[in-house]
């Protein structure tokens, strides 16, 4: 019986919050595409991260002009390179209008997997667009609660949690490998690892967990065998998203770096709860 009304408790405690995150998303949005906001909180990033978003932009963009594609496609890899660039640095440091260009890049990244037909891909972006949207709203709740509310502090994430979200990484796998063979999509085996791996990396973000950059580093690793293998068949924007991938992977290990390093040690107190 007691069991029984923990249950309950917890779940009522869950529906109240996700009812809460749902009646202040409107004031999260507010901030997460305030100009004002998302001009500081670019102007206060580390000198070092400042360094490596500019590095990140100018290898992307030089990716796309040797890839010499200047299609409609091209230049929505393009665009997807820039905010998807600008989206991990803020991410890299905490910063909520992180989602703001989140929203823009995974609009254009999912143009651009239909366009190759990357099944695990475009569920992958699909998934990601809708949590771009709880990560908003659940940000803005952590960060209000935090003594200091301009960047969000990570946490640890437990063995046995971490375990439990890799058994649930095989299973989605294993489900996306099944209907990427159905609908004959690309490079199926490391395609359907995309969706898995981006469902663990985006819940430990939304939550805070430091563990996210295991499965993002993994994801990017994959990702760039992914794209040199499109980029080898002339596909739409490969070159373009080649050299995202390569960004991004740089970014996640410097990302990792400021989350489990570079990031207060007073926050250890909120760990593995």
């Amino acid at each position: 019986m007691n069991q029984n009304n923990h249950f309950r408790l917890t779940l009522s405690t869950l529906l109240q919050q996700c009812q809460q995150d749902i009646t202040s998303l409107p004031t999260a949005m507010r901030a997460v595409f305030s100009w004002q906001r998302g001009l500081n909180e670019l102007k206060t990033l580390r000198r070092t991260t400042k360094l490596m978003m500019s590095t990140m932009l100018i290898v992307t963009i030089i990716g796309f002009i040797l890839g010499r594609d200047y299609s409609l496609h091209g230049w929505i890899g393009l665009l997807t390179g820039i905010t998807v660039v600008i989206n991990l640095i803020l991410v890299d440091q905490g910063r909520l209008t992180n989602y703001s260009w989140g929203i823009i890049a995974c609009a254009a990244w999912l143009t651009t997997a239909i366009t190759n037909r990357l099944i695990g891909d475009i569920a992958s972006q699909s998934f990601y667009l809708i949590m771009q949207f709880v990560g908003i709203t659940v940000w803005h709740r952590k960060m209000a609660a935090q003594p200091d509310a301009s960047e969000l502090t990570g946490r640890k994430l437990s063995k046995l949690a971490g375990c439990a979200w890799f058994a649930l990484a095989v299973l989605v796998y294993a489900i996306v490998l099944h209907f990427s063979k159905q609908l004959n999509g690309n490079q199926i085996y490391l395609d359907a690892t995309l969706l898995p791996l981006g469902i663990v990396g985006s819940v430990l973000m939304v939550n805070g967990y430091r563990s996210q950059w295991v499965a993002w580093i993994t994801l990017d690793v994959i990702n760039v065998i992914i794209w040199f293998n499109q980029l080898k068949g002339f596909s739409p924007a490969a070159a373009s998203m080649l050299a995202l991938q390569l960004v991004m992977l740089a970014n996640a290990l410097y990302g990792a770096y400021l989350w489990f390093f570079g990031q207060s040690a007073q926050q250890d107190k909120l760990d593995a709860h």
